[in-house]
């Protein structure tokens, strides 16, 4: 995380304890009051990033979104990884796309409680502010 960040991901990777472990996860995906939870997170995010979003228009500047996979848009050739290293100091997990590094890919856990939801949007928003406040320090040292 000192440069680009980095990650690898191989869930459930093959082996046959992770099969046994990734069935019985798309089971539990599948029942009914998960399904009704990820809907609550996934409107309770949608209006949380929207709020933030329209506090930091200029830096913040999209919200893509199916379900609790989100991709939050930053107005900067490689704005995501300023977001990515200030959300990673606050305690969230995001990585930026390596095909658009202006794209922060952000998932939020399907099984949350609304309050813990509530301190993501907290430590999303100190997140956004403050890699905002990198960026117009780097641009003002530029110049």
């Amino acid at each position: 995380l000192h440069q680009d960040g980095f990650s690898h991901m191989s869930t459930f990777g093959g082996a046959e304890l992770g099969c046994i472990a990734a069935l019985k996860t798309l089971e539990i995906r599948t029942r009914p009051e998960v399904r009704s939870t990820v809907h609550y997170i996934a409107d309770l995010f949608r209006t949380g990033l929207g709020d933030i979003r329209d506090r930091y228009p200029d830096w913040f500047t999209g919200i893509r979104q199916n379900g609790v996979i989100l991709g939050l848009e930053v107005n900067h050739p490689e704005g995501a990884k300023y977001v990515m290293r200030r959300l990673y100091e606050n305690g969230v997990w995001a990585i930026f796309s390596t095909l658009d590094p202006r794209v922060l890919q952000f998932k939020p856990g399907i099984l949350m409680p609304r309050t813990l939801c509530e301190e993501v949007l907290d430590r999303v928003e100190i997140g956004i502010r403050m890699s905002r406040e990198d960026m117009l320090r780097n641009e003002r040292r530029a110049s």
